[in-house]
């Protein structure tokens, strides 16, 4: 769970980047007077253009898109950790409940069914024991792997590592 709440942090802070680039896109780091001071190496210039930029009005926006993000990301834990007791229950109605609503989550719902949910318990669990081989045949298993032979979704990026046969 550290490593998926660093993915987290990461992703949050990349999409903040994103946003303050969007934020600022036309205005301060794409204009032509900004791509001008940067092509001729103009400091002074270039940070001119850019703290004319700043504004309360976009420091507004930017803390709104902030706290959007923030609320969005609290929402993304709490579907997390609902998916994940639904796992360790082995409580395949509620995972159905915790996975539907989540884009990242459902593709394992066109897949894993009330039969071979424990087959899908039991890959969850050689994760979490770090038993990479015994996943990766629990998940050939349910027809999880994509086209590369790296999993998806969920599992995906603790998996793409592994050796292919």
């Amino acid at each position: 769970m550290k490593n998926l709440t660093k993915f987290g942090i990461v992703a949050l802070l990349l999409v903040s980047l994103a946003g303050s680039v969007f934020a600022f896109s036309g205005r301060g780091f794409g204009n032509e007077e900004t791509r001008q001071a940067i092509e001729s190496g103009d400091y002074e210039t270039w940070k001119e253009a850019m703290t004319s930029q700043l504004t309360e009005e976009r420091f507004n926006q930017m803390k709104e898109n902030h706290n959007q993000m923030a609320e969005k990301k609290a929402g993304m834990q709490e579907q997390r950790e609902s998916v994940e007791a639904a796992i360790e229950a082995e409580d395949y109605d509620a995972w159905v409940l915790a996975v539907e609503t989540c884009p990242r989550e459902n593709k394992f719902a066109e897949t894993v069914t009330e039969e071979n949910f424990k087959t899908f318990v039991a890959m969850h669990n050689a994760m979490q024991d770090k038993d990479f081989e015994t996943a990766k045949a629990f998940a050939e298993e349910l027809g999880l792997e994509k086209p590369e032979g790296k999993m998806g979704g969920r599992f995906g990026h603790r998996m793409h590592n592994m050796p292919s046969e």
